[in-house]
C-alpha cells in the first residue's frame, strides 16, 4: 500500500544529527521509499482559490501556522506499521514531525495516468497541495471535469501526476521526543484545511498558477503551490 509522508517543521523539535540522505538511501535500498523531495521555504508559497468566476491568488501559505510542510516522501509499505517504522527513523521525526497518510487510489479514466517518475530529482517544478476550505461555498467537482483538467495538463506538460489521499481521520502523527517514540492519530497541524491530495505541476510560476486556477477542486477548497528545491548537491 502507498503512503505519503508529510515532513513538517515543529518549534518543539529537538536537535537531530542523523543524515536525511542516509535515511533515504536505506529505504530506497529496501524498495520501500519510491521518491521524495524537499520544498522551498513556505514564505515562497502561492495560495489559489476559485470563488465564482474569480481566481484569487495570494502570496504566502493558506494559514499562519508554526508547523508547515518542508517536504514529502512516497512509500510502498506492507502496512501502516511499516510506514510508521520508516517515518520514525527519519531525522525530522526528532527535529520536526511527520504525518503518515494512506494513498486512496483514484481513476480519472482513460488518458489520465501519472507520468512515471521516481527518485530524488524533481520531475516537476512545483508541488500543489490540495486542501479543504470550510469557508468555501458548497461545490462538488464533476468527475468528468476533473478528468478533463488532468488530460489537458498532461497534453500541455503542466500535469505530471498526483496522489489522492485518504481522509485526515486516517492520518497518523509520528514524533520522537527525548528518545521516546510518540504516535498519535491526526495530521501534522490542527487546522481545518487538511490536505486531500498532491499534484506535480511543471512550468514557470505563471503557467503553474494558471493551470491550478482551472482546477475544479479549487472551487470547493484551495491549492497551495509550493516549489521544489531543484539542487540537492
Amino acid at each position: 500500500m502507498k503512503y505519503v509522508l508529510f515532513i513538517a517543521t515543529d518549534p518543539a523539535g529537538e536537535p537531530a544529527d542523523e543524515n536525511p540522505q542516509a535515511w533515504a538511501e536505506k529505504w530506497n535500498g529496501r524498495g520501500v521509499r519510491l521518491e521524495g523531495m524537499p520544498l522551498k521555504p513556505v514564505e515562497e508559497t502561492s495560495t489559489v482559490r476559485v470563488r465564482g468566476s474569480d481566481i484569487l491568488v495570494t502570496d504566502g501559505p493558506f494559514a499562519e501556522t508554526a508547523e508547515w510542510i518542508a517536504g514529502y516522501d512516497l512509500l510502498e509499505a506492507a502496512d501502516l506499521d511499516e510506514a510508521i517504522e520508516v517515518a520514525a527513523s527519519h531525522p525530522m521525526a526528532t527535529a520536526g514531525r511527520i504525518e503518515v497518510r494512506p494513498v486512496a487510489p483514484i481513476d480519472h479514466g482513460p488518458g489520465t495516468d501519472n507520468v512515471p517518475h521516481e527518485g530524488d530529482a524533481p520531475a516537476s517544478r512545483f508541488l500543489a497541495l490540495m486542501r479543504t476550505d470550510p469557508a468555501a461555498p458548497p461545490y462538488t467537482p464533476d468527475p468528468a471535469e476533473v478528468a478533463a483538467w488532468v488530460r489537458d495538463g498532461l497534453a500541455s506538460g503542466r500535469y505530471l501526476g498526483g496522489e489522492h489521499l485518504s481522509p485526515v481521520e486516517d492520518a497518523t502523527l509520528v514524533r520522537r521526543r527525548g528518545g521516546e517514540l510518540l504516535i498519535a492519530d491526526g495530521a501534522y497541524a490542527d487546522v481545518p484545511e487538511w490536505v486531500t491530495g498532491i499534484v506535480f505541476v511543471d512550468g514557470d510560476r505563471e503557467q503553474a498558477l494558471e493551470y491550478v486556477g482551472r482546477c475544479p477542486m479549487a472551487r470547493s477548497g484551495l491549492v497551495e503551490l509550493r516549489e521544489f528545491w531543484q539542487d540537492l548537491g
